[in-house]
């Protein structure tokens, strides 16, 4: 009786010990994320932005505050973008809403912060660095 579930349990043991390792070597290896992934900051378009705001109001949690202001023509432009990506729920409502198709994940899900401070995003800024780093060497900003 014993003996039959001792030789089971190791039989598993010994099929796993032997089994391909599932781990991944993380900081050294990048995980292959699929296109569907759902993660890491909210990269904005601004010049693509028509400051309609359907982002802001499909997001359930109100991660998403943005600032509108018209111009000479009459036309609403973004002056602020925030994301929250400490309320964030990664529920990919402002994407599929966006009638332009400006914000997506740009897939850097690997930052932190010691403040929930750190997790509000300036959108506009970071896309403004990032085209400034592309016009001056194509390096690679991290936030």
């Amino acid at each position: 009786m014993y003996g039959k579930g001792l030789l089971t349990g190791l039989g598993i043991t010994l099929r796993e010990f032997f089994r391909k390792k599932a781990t991944e070597r993380y900081p050294e290896v990048r995980p292959k994320l699929t296109e569907r992934f759902r993660g890491g900051k909210l990269a904005l378009e601004p010049e693509k932005c028509i400051a309609c705001g359907l982002c802001s109001l499909n997001c359930p949690n109100g991660s998403i505050r943005l600032v509108t202001v018209k111009d000479e023509a009459g036309k609403r432009k973004l002056s602020e973008y925030e994301y929250d990506a400490g309320a964030c729920m990664y529920c990919n409502l402002c994407i599929e809403n966006c009638p332009q198709k400006c914000i997506r994940w740009d897939k850097k899900f690997d930052f932190a912060g010691y403040d929930r401070k750190h997790l509000i995003i300036d959108c506009i800024a970071v896309a403004n660095a990032k085209k400034a780093a592309e016009r001056e060497g194509g390096a690679e900003t991290h936030e």
